[in-house]
């Protein structure tokens, strides 16, 4: 296997399972109980401190007016640091950070300040994308066509024979796109069932792909 295709299942295994993970709802049957007419109100249930302490905090991390939620899917954070997964958000203005039980991580930002962070990775995607397109001569790259509004699809040409040889390094692009291209969607609100990459590789002397592999699954399609 060519290093530039380790580096890529290197980012399907730190992302692996974000199009597997789906969340189950339970429906709660109503009981029927019955009371006497007799009844006290001090003889009706009152809720517990469990369940209050979940109500209470189901309210305060609802998202305020002008305020959206960023969720974090369970494969990104497999670590547990939610601390490291969320600080830029966090610099960002993000508040009321929280790991829910599937091993997600809720966040609640304004709006502007979202539009903000997703014009930053904008940018630097773009920024990526042109270096890699006007390199010093050595890069394997030549031409790199996009999805500009997603950056979920990368048509990738390149001389085949310099990207497949030991010393190229144009896998760290590829690495590079793929965790920010992550990033940007996880950022733009896409669900975590829907986030996908797609890299194809095209021989620039014959224009053909000859590999197209897609994030997270990696898997090579044939």
């Amino acid at each position: 296997m060519k290093k530039a295709s380790i580096l890529i299942l290197t980012v399907a295994l730190l992302l692996a399972g974000c199009s597997g993970n789906k969340e189950e709802k339970n429906a709660a049957s109503p009981s029927a109980a019955t009371s006497s007419a007799s009844a006290s109100p001090s003889a009706q249930p009152s809720p517990s401190p469990s369940a209050e302490a979940s109500s209470s905090a189901e309210a305060s991390s609802a998202p305020s007016a002008g305020e959206v939620s960023i969720v974090f899917p369970a494969s990104l954070n497999e670590s547990g640091d939610v601390e490291g997964m969320t600080a830029e958000v966090k610099e960002a203005g993000a508040t009321n950070i929280t790991e829910n039980g599937d091993g997600s991580v809720t966040a609640t930002i304004s709006q502007e300040n979202l539009d903000k962070l997703l014009q930053k990775y904008h940018a630097e995607l773009s920024a990526v994308i042109e270096g890699a397109q006007s390199g010093d001569g050595s890069s394997s790259i030549k031409n790199l066509e996009y999805d500009e509004a997603t950056f979920n699809e990368y048509n990738i040409t390149v001389d085949r024979a310099a990207y497949e040889s030991e010393d190229s390094a144009d896998g760290l692009v590829i690495f590079g796109l793929a965790m920010q291209s992550m990033m940007y969607q996880v950022y733009s609100g896409v669900p975590e069932a829907d986030m996908k990459i797609t890299f194809n590789l095209i021989d620039e002397s014959t224009g053909e792909v000859f590999e197209t592999s897609v994030l997270p699954e990696a898997a090579p399609v044939q």
